[in-house]
């Protein structure tokens, strides 16, 4: 399995002879792509209520994807390419374990995230934008292809936990506080009408 991880990562990461512009667009994919996505899906949630739904899924699926990864981490501190001197690296990560991506899992929490809104185009626009950012943390050099394909599986599990377990049960009982606090606000207008 390790051949096969090396193999692919041989493959994408970029070598000595990759364009200059290939670097910088795989750095600024890496570094700031993320934030990028993140703050859409804010800007989202300022106009609809359903994207708000979506960013408090994705605000929590990304702090717990990042713990679990940090538990896994700290179980299984897998070494990076680097470590066994693979490819070459154009960003530092230092000695840190890489699996599973941290860039690639929160930028697929929140992609996942998204797939409660009526239209799947924002989700699949998202997917592609975190498959972006997890080719680059490869291309860099950072982290090995099954890095990244771990963390999509699990920025989707989490997502789906997060969105079953918290989100759709709270939005359940913040809509019925809501309609209560509304049916008292049209009771009481009614009787001041009245009197």
């Amino acid at each position: 399995m390790q051949d096969l991880e090396f193999a692919l990562f041989g493959l994408v990461n970029a070598g000595a002879s990759a364009p200059a512009w290939s670097i910088s667009f795989a750095l600024f994919a890496s570094n700031f792509v993320p934030a990028l996505l993140a703050l859409a899906i804010a800007v989202g949630a300022v106009f609809d209520r359903r994207w708000r739904y979506a960013m408090f899924t994705m605000l929590v699926s990304v702090l717990v994807a990042w713990l679990v990864v940090g538990v896994i981490r700290s179980l299984m501190p897998l070494p990076r390419p680097a470590f066994y001197g693979l490819g070459i690296q154009w960003a530092s990560q230092g000695i840190r374990p890489g699996f599973p991506s941290l860039h690639a899992v929160g930028c697929f929490a929140a992609a996942f995230s998204l797939w409660s809104l009526p239209r799947r185009a924002p989700m699949l626009v998202a997917l592609g934008v975190a498959a972006v950012v997890a080719w680059s943390r490869v291309y860099l050099g950072l982290h090995f292809p099954f890095d990244v394909l771990a963390a999509i599986i699990l920025g989707a599990f989490v997502v789906v936990l997060v969105e079953r377990g918290l989100s759709r049960p709270l939005s359940l009982v913040v809509d019925k506080a809501l309609r209560t606090r509304l049916r008292n606000r049209v009771r009481r207008a009614a009787r001041f009408s009245e009197s």
